[in-house]
């Protein structure tokens, strides 16, 4: 009897503790993060828009640095007359072209042909007349040749040579004339503009140009070192350089005083500068000038500090001219603008000069 109540008793115990077994709260039921109590809603952070892509980038064939827009591809330069009488300075645009002739015309005064391409350019001038001497560089690089006038010879070479050319005599739409200066130092145009009379007129050609040799990274002439030179055209007429080590490019001078552009009002550096020597001989009574731009001559390569004494040679009008080294070799030049002052057989070249 007692073994029973035992029994029972064992079993009431037991009935008891699973009860309460299964009454327990779950232990694995995640707590409440504490450093999220009391927050409000998260505030949704807007991303800015991500950076448009770059425009990809061709090397230009002028310049031979890798800065071109590739719509330029085998575009055709534009070779601009500029003026350089005193009341056509300071002009516009000198600074962003990739290559300036400087040469004598009539009056001991000089004119730039002004070669652009890979950038666009909204004021570009005075712009003036062309020459037959002129035209001739500006055939070897297959441009357009833009002008306002020209000599008699000069429009007889344009004819027969079958130049493509746009004449501001002739255009009203191409060019425009700024009413702060006076004529006939006062005719601008701009690349836009000229691009688009070419193509109207069938000049876009594609081609392949191949003027310039250029070393992969800045390399000096193997001459002696040239910080300052002066160059004298004409006896009330010179240009200056003097080397700035930090840009290692050239500053620019015209009677000692910086040259500037018109629009910005900062000075011209040039990272290359020829110095060509060619027989010049007045032709007519108003003192217009013939240079003998074809055969071959002494020259002087300035870049990065220093100078070296080189060669030229021309066989043609139209055919490229090749500077050499005194060893034959053909020069390379440093990637950058060039400015190439082609300087009668009496021009003073003059190194160490002050402006």
């Amino acid at each position: 009897m007692l073994r029973n109540r035992w029994i029972v008793f064992a079993l009431i115990l037991l009935i008891l503790f699973l009860q309460s077994g299964c009454g327990k709260k779950n232990v694995n039921t995640p707590a409440q993060n504490p450093t999220n109590a009391g927050e409000g809603p998260k505030q949704t952070v807007e991303s800015s828009p991500p950076e448009p892509p770059e425009s990809p980038k061709a090397v230009n064939p002028l310049t031979g640095l890798a800065d071109m827009d590739v719509k330029y591809i085998n575009q055709r330069p534009l070779a601009v007359m500029v003026e350089n009488e005193y009341h056509a300075r300071p002009q516009s645009g000198l600074d962003k072209a990739s290559v300036v002739y400087e040469i004598l015309a009539e009056g001991g005064i000089t004119r730039f042909l002004a070669l652009f391409l890979g950038e666009d350019i909204d004021e570009i001038g005075p712009i003036r007349s062309a020459r037959p001497y002129f035209i001739d560089y500006a055939m070897e690089y297959n441009s357009i040749y833009i002008h306002y006038g020209a000599s008699p010879q000069g429009y007889s070479d344009l004819k027969e040579l079958k130049i493509n050319d746009i004449d501001g005599i002739y255009d009203g739409v191409t060019f425009w004339r700024d009413s702060s200066r006076k004529e006939p130092h006062n005719a601008y145009s701009s690349t836009e503009k000229m691009l688009r009379t070419s193509e109207k007129r069938g000049y876009l050609k594609p081609v392949d140009l191949k003027v310039w040799d250029f070393n992969e990274q800045d390399a000096p002439p193997q001459g002696e070192a040239l910080e300052k030179f002066k160059l004298t055209y004409f006896n009330n007429y010179s240009v200056s350089y003097t080397y700035d080590a930090a840009k290692k490019t050239y500053e620019r001078y015209i009677n000692g005083k910086p040259h500037t552009d018109r629009k910005t009002g900062e000075p011209i550096f040039v990272k290359n500068i020829i110095i060509q020597y060619v027989n010049a001989r007045v032709i007519d009574k108003v003192g217009r000038l013939e240079m003998k731009t074809t055969g071959s001559g002494k020259a002087y390569y300035i870049s990065d500090g220093f100078c070296e004494e080189i060669k030229w040679k021309k066989d043609s009008r139209s055919s490229r001219t090749v500077y050499t080294l005194t060893d034959g070799t053909e020069l390379k030049i440093n990637p950058g603008n060039t400015w190439i002052q082609v300087m009668p057989q009496w021009g003073k070249f003059e190194k160490g000069e002050e402006q």
